[in-house]
């Protein structure tokens, strides 16, 4: 047998053979790590560091480092059979069967479970959501809606993972937008509450106007934004719904009815246009690979991409860049070097006090800033 051959080897060393059959070999030093998969502690990176002089110059079997060079192929060697393993077992506990571990590959996606639906009853909630187009004949512009915003927040949020700075501060903006309106619509919902509310007491039991043919629109959207506008939606639409009951039952004049409907969909209307504008911008083809990297290196295309987006949105705040304010969904995964981290803080720190010495190199401090141009 090979291990017989071995043993009648007159220059064989019981060192070396502990090294093959998988232990550490007696009285040989290593590196250790706290984080190393061996019992023992041994550190395969510490011991190529060690051996590298060694190594380079050949290896010879007459130098003393050679036992450990022949541990550290060894090591290497069982590294890569437990990695082996652990893919194969894809990472489950010991005691569970190869067999069970490899179910986890017929496990399917994740769907949903019906069809996601939305309930409209107004025409003006139905028109928010659609849009319109524009009729030049008929001087009629055109009206963002929010399925198209929709589309330009995934737009944004596929950009959040190319760490896109600006990309992460339209959609604070949008967040920051829409939640000051959804705070007036609660607002203006508990107000009408109160008011039919106070002819309930009274005696006068009025119920809230809704569709006769309601519209139910199925739902497919592709993005977490997607379904937060569909929820601004219906708040909407029932705020038109309260609205017009009142304004029908002499609870509200037609002029007042007409005020508050008309300022609400404009509040809305322009959080729906600052959210496109920069999904329009930053998704041209010269733009999209704008990244917070860009900041600190020396490819002139990484400078033009600067360069445009500031002189188009303004200087992004720091919070953003150093993404101490960030979006709540995001598709930002990132692994950066602690070098690499060092001159992100740099940038934002400098970004910082362009904004506290109020600069032109940072024309807005906060998620709530609109862009500066056209």
């Amino acid at each position: 047998m090979a291990t017989d051959r071995i043993k009648t080897d007159p220059g064989f060393q019981p060192v070396m053979l502990a090294g093959v059959l998988g232990a550490g070999a007696p009285g040989i030093k290593f590196a250790t790590d706290p984080n190393s998969p061996f019992r023992d502690g041994y550190s395969i990176a510490g011991e190529e560091a060690a051996l590298a002089a060694f190594i380079q110059a050949g290896a010879s079997e007459d130098d003393p480092l050679f036992d450990r060079y022949v541990e550290l192929e060894d090591r290497k060697e069982q590294f890569q059979k437990m990695q082996a393993e652990r893919r194969d077992r894809r990472g489950a506990d010991a005691v569970v069967t190869n067999s069970e571990a490899q179910g986890i590959d017929d496990l399917g996606p994740l769907t949903n479970e019906g069809v996601d639906q939305m309930t409209i009853h107004t025409i003006e909630a139905h028109r928010l959501f659609q849009g319109r187009s524009g009729e030049p004949e008929k001087r009629l512009n055109a009206i963002i809606g929010g399925k198209r915003v929709a589309s330009s927040l995934r737009n944004l949020w596929v950009l959040t993972s190319r760490d896109n700075p600006y990309a992460d501060w339209a959609l604070v903006r949008h967040e920051y937008g829409i939640s000051q309106v959804q705070e007036s619509l609660r607002t203006q919902i508990a107000k009408a509450e109160e008011l039919l509310e106070s002819q309930r007491k009274r005696g006068l039991s009025l119920s809230i106007v809704q569709s006769a043919r309601p519209m139910t629109l199925n739902l497919g959207f592709r993005s977490p934004y997607g379904y937060a506008i569909s929820m601004l939606i219906v708040d909407y639409d029932y705020f038109v719904r309260i609205q017009k009951t009142l304004q029908r039952k002499n609870l509200l004049s037609d002029e007042q009815a007409r005020a508050v409907l008309s300022a609400m969909s404009r509040a809305i209307l322009g959080v729906f246009y600052g959210t496109a504008r920069f999904d329009k911008w930053l998704g041209r083809p010269e733009i999209r690979e704008l990244s917070r990297s860009d900041w600190f290196s020396a490819d002139p295309e990484a400078a033009k991409r600067i360069q445009f987006v500031v002189s188009t949105f303004g200087a992004v705040p720091a919070q953003i860049y150093k993404a101490e304010v960030k979006p709540s969904h995001s598709r930002r995964l990132i692994n950066i070097s602690e070098a690499e981290r060092a001159l992100l803080q740099q940038v934002g720190d400098q970004l910082q006090q362009a904004q506290e010495h109020g600069s032109d190199a940072s024309a807005s401090t906060g998620p709530e800033a609109t862009a500066t141009a056209d």
